[in-house]
């Protein structure tokens, strides 16, 4: 039985109001495909995302409009996660890397009220060691650098932060209601600091950017200099017949950006070629500024560095 419990506005101005639906589940840690191949466990507080990605995997399969705006305008909140949590943890034999943020936000605005996340991670901190891998395009993560640094120190933890460009212009096409990019970097920063293991994920990168646009360089020295130890790049996937669906929608949601959105994703996807060029271009930029590519991370032994440069240090207020 699902039953409204909140509804207000959430962050910036111009974001859509959001309504909180109390769902209670049987299971939180779930199996689920591994994009490495086989499987691993996932743990997912809420259903739905209020940061309005557009290319999301997820809403691209819900073909009507209105299903596609309701995953961002309707949040599942999962209450009874933690209490579910933590009598899975007792049955399970986690010979897996838990991941966290797998198919929704971890640290979207409800975790403002809620805290769903950080009890998660308080739970986890019970086990005597952890496995766990955290995915996030929040600068929230960083209220809770002080849980993610203790679980650090009882195995190994790796928060991977995704940006898709240093232009806020271009974020606003993918994630129109995320956080800024600089306040994604500070919160990297502010992780780094505690000693926790984080990297960037430049996702995702539409095949129509200007090189200008992207500021791949630029980012990945921001990134550096706020303590990032690793770096990858994802394109833009689109299944079979998600590139009609992805342009319908977003020119619905957004139509004074219908014509930009037409020309930054192209006529056709990119090549097999294309992809590979950007990859081998990417890589060098990775060892130029002193960043492993991301499958080259090693696991967490001590801090890569005691002090990151050029940012300055997270202020709690930014999320």
């Amino acid at each position: 039985m699902q039953a409204p419990i909140a509804s207000h506005q959430e962050g910036r101005a111009t974001e859509r109001v959001a309504s909180h639906i109390d769902l209670k589940v049987r299971t939180l840690l779930r199996r689920e495909p591994s994009p490495e191949g086989g499987w691993r466990w996932a743990i997912n507080p809420y259903d739905g995302c209020a940061f309005g990605c557009t290319f999301c995997h997820l809403r691209l399969d819900r073909k009507d409009f209105a299903g596609w705006l309701s995953f961002e305008k309707r949040i599942a909140v999962k209450t009874n996660s933690v209490e579910v949590l933590r009598r899975e943890l007792e049955a399970a034999a986690l010979d897996r890397p838990i991941h966290l943020g797998t198919a929704t936000e971890p640290w979207q605005p409800a975790e403002e009220h809620f805290r769903l996340t950080r009890s998660i991670l308080a739970a986890l901190e019970e086990l005597e060691t952890v496995d766990l891998r955290i995915h996030t395009r929040s600068s929230l993560i960083a209220r809770d650098a002080d849980l993610i640094r203790e679980l650090s120190r009882k195995g190994d933890v790796t928060v991977t932060l995704s940006i898709g460009s240093l232009d806020d212009r271009v974020n606003r096409l993918l994630e129109p209601l995320a956080p800024s990019a600089f306040r994604r970097l500070a919160a990297l920063e502010a992780l780094s600091r505690a000693g926790v293991k984080v990297g960037l994920m430049v996702s995702p990168v539409m095949p129509g950017l200007e090189e200008e646009e992207l500021g791949l360089e630029p980012l990945l020295v921001r990134a550096s200099n706020a303590g990032a130890r690793f770096a990858g790049v994802s394109m833009l996937q689109l299944g079979p017949g998600q590139r009609e669906t992805f342009l319908a929608h977003v020119t619905t949601a957004y139509p004074e950006l219908a014509a930009r959105f037409r020309r930054v994703l192209g006529r056709r996807p990119p090549t097999e070629e294309e992809k590979a060029e950007l990859h081998s271009s990417f890589h060098r930029l990775c060892e130029r500024v002193g960043l492993l590519p991301a499958a080259e991370s090693p696991a967490p032994k001590s801090p890569r560095r005691d002090t990151p440069s050029q940012l300055a240090l997270f202020d709690a207020s930014l999320t």
